[in-house]
């Protein structure tokens, strides 16, 4: 499964959502998954994927498995928190998905840039189209909550973004070199650590599901996620 979590550095009830995904990520062995921070108020990249694509208007905002499920807000602890999340992640677990499987390998030569290879491949019957995204994060981010504490999986910016066509029992191989010296939206990241940076990649069906507005969430599309995996630098 695959979360992203919608926040930002001056938002108070934001700690109880960070701290109660990342108790659940450490802890949930039935029910891995990887997740991403969306720290709208600093990265210009984080902004796009919450307000344009989401369409989402309060924080903290957490988003399941590319939209299949979404939270607005928090419980009023963090056990009650990520009982609330649990039980989402516990659904889109339950979830019948299509026959992908995904292998990512990084390099890193400690000058900010990282060697990323994905390898997507359709292991069911029928032809598969879809996004594959690679989002780039910092296990420990630069970025400090409302409370003091660094967010973890802090989203930089994509390293892959495309669209997917494939024959079945066919594969994929995107290679890219990501440069944080580069610009990335609004900021640069000259200074990543290699050993602090996870790429996690996850592959949508290009199938469209219409989300209805609610209270704090605009209408938008979702495209469901069909596989995740994540890869810490060799």
């Amino acid at each position: 499964m695959f979360v992203e979590e919608a926040t930002t550095t001056w938002c108070p009830n934001c700690p109880t959502a960070a701290e109660a995904l990342y108790n659940l990520y450490n802890n949930n062995t039935d029910f891995p998954f990887y997740y991403v921070a969306l720290v709208s108020d600093q990265s210009s990249v984080a902004k796009q994927r919450f307000v344009y694509h989401y369409r989402g208007r309060a924080i903290p905002s957490v988003f399941f498995d590319g939209g299949f499920a979404q939270q607005v807000g928090t419980g009023t602890t963090v056990p009650a928190t990520e009982q609330q999340y649990q039980e989402v992640i516990e659904e889109c677990g339950a979830r019948e998905v299509n026959s992908i499987t995904i292998t990512t390998t990084v390099t890193g030569h400690d000058d900010a840039k990282l060697d990323i290879t994905v390898t997507v491949t359709n292991t069911g019957s029928t032809r598969y189209i879809g996004i594959v995204k690679s989002y780039v994060t910092e296990i420990v981010s630069r970025w400090i909550n409302d409370a003091g504490d660094n967010y973890h999986f802090g989203f930089l910016d994509f390293a892959v973004n495309k669209l997917l066509i494939l024959s079945p029992e066919k594969s994929k191989t995107y290679t890219v070199t990501w440069d944080g010296a580069l610009k990335h939206g609004n900021l640069t990241f000259a200074d990543i650590v290699d050993d602090n940076i996870m790429v996690i990649t996850t592959v949508a069906h290009i199938k469209p599901h219409v989300i209805a507005q609610e209270e704090y969430v605009n209408k938008h599309l979702a495209f469901y996620i069909d596989q995740v995996t994540g890869a810490t630098v060799s």
